[in-house]
């Protein structure tokens, strides 16, 4: 059986001292320069090092620096639980540092983006992303409490906040069957794209299954071709409604839409999630808007919790708990990590209404 990696392994790995590893994660990076921060970090997480913070109650020495890492803050999702987690933060005394991610990026620019923030010796990290695994977030936060904050989860090591995605699906698909709808397009995007969307779409179509309401399937990426695609494909297959994954692309089913000369939604329904973009109303987009300040408030609170809990943990560990351990004692993280879901509303609008007399059966 392999060996948990050490200090040391970490020491080597980065070039540097063991005594500059143990400033790093005992004694919050003190005269410890961020390159090299980023650089034992770096390294931690290539050999899988998990530093025991309770033992060294890193938690008690850190600032009052939250981090939070986004995706595309022109997206309104994320602009505004960026503006949501800011209030919050500032709501509990502490300061936010936040770092975007492209939105087209499949991960690499988010974990360099952690990386920046544990180079700030944040208290704690917020994940508020759709792209990274939780196994590659967990290789990567290693010194300081982490959540995730909007995105679904159910990694046993990462407590969370999250918008009831599910949930989220399931309602659409309620409210199309309630209209008469018999058959429906659903956008899809690969999970790697956006965990998210995936999830969005899988709950609505394993529900208009359950309700009798027929799905096909279409290609979202890239976003142009995709929603031209799901306009074919509702003519082809005389379906009366195309189910978007994101309010923008649902946005732009409506340019393609107005371009052919398709009316929405007397020849086709539509409608998006999300429902946070500035003039939806009168478009009259239907969409689910989600709970943004709800998640982002009590997942401030949650950090607030956690940060607590480690603090006094690490005042006075029961006896014989993690002793002559050493390097090698190492946690694994929470095993029943708490998951918080909330649900949003359903935002009726124009663009979904009852099929054209001709498609109802």
């Amino acid at each position: 059986m392999l060996s948990q990696p050490t200090m040391e392994d970490v020491a080597r790995a980065s070039g540097v001292s063991r005594s500059t590893v143990s400033r790093v994660f005992q004694h919050d990076g003190e005269k410890v320069s961020p390159d090299t921060l980023i650089a034992v970090h770096e390294a931690a997480t290539r050999l899988g090092y998990v530093h025991n913070l309770v033992a060294s109650g890193l938690a008690m020495r850190r600032g009052h620096q939250f981090g939070l890492l986004v995706r595309d803050a022109t997206n309104p999702a994320y602009g505004h639980l960026l503006a949501e987690t800011n209030r919050a933060v500032e709501r509990a005394g502490r300061t936010l540092i936040s770092v975007t991610a492209s939105r087209h990026d499949y991960g690499t620019a988010e974990v360099a983006g952690l990386r920046r923030l544990l180079g700030q010796r944040v208290a704690g990290v917020l994940v508020g992303t759709g792209v990274t695994a939780a196994e590659d977030l967990v290789r990567t936060v290693t010194s300081v409490p982490l959540m995730i904050v909007g995105r679904p989860n159910a990694h046993p090591q990462i407590e969370s906040v999250s918008y009831d995605e599910r949930a989220h699906g399931r309602m659409v698909a309620e409210q199309i069957a309630a209209l008469g709808h018999r058959r429906i397009v659903a956008l899809t995007a690969p999970l790697l794209y956006s965990r998210v969307f995936d999830l969005r779409i899988r709950s609505l179509v394993e529900r208009c299954g359950e309700l009798g309401v027929a799905t096909v399937p279409v290609d979202l990426l890239p976003v142009e071709q995709g929603v031209a695609r799901a306009l074919d494909a509702a003519r082809a297959e005389g379906a009366s409604c195309i189910a978007c994954p994101v309010d923008y692309v649902a946005l732009d089913l409506l340019r393609a839409a107005a371009e052919r000369g398709v009316r929405i939604p007397e020849d086709v329904s539509t409608f998006g999630f999300d429902g946070l973009g500035d003039g939806l109303d009168l478009v009259g987009l239907a969409t689910v808007r989600l709970p943004v300040a709800e998640v982002a408030s009590r997942a401030v609170e949650r950090m607030e919790e956690l940060l607590a809990s480690t603090q006094e943990d690490a005042e006075g560990p029961p006896s014989g708990h993690g002793g002559g351990q050493g390097d090698a004692a190492l946690v694994e993280g929470p095993t029943t990590a708490r998951h918080e879901m909330v649900a949003g509303r359903l935002v009726p609008g124009r663009s979904l209404s009852a099929p054209p007399e001709h498609l109802r059966g």
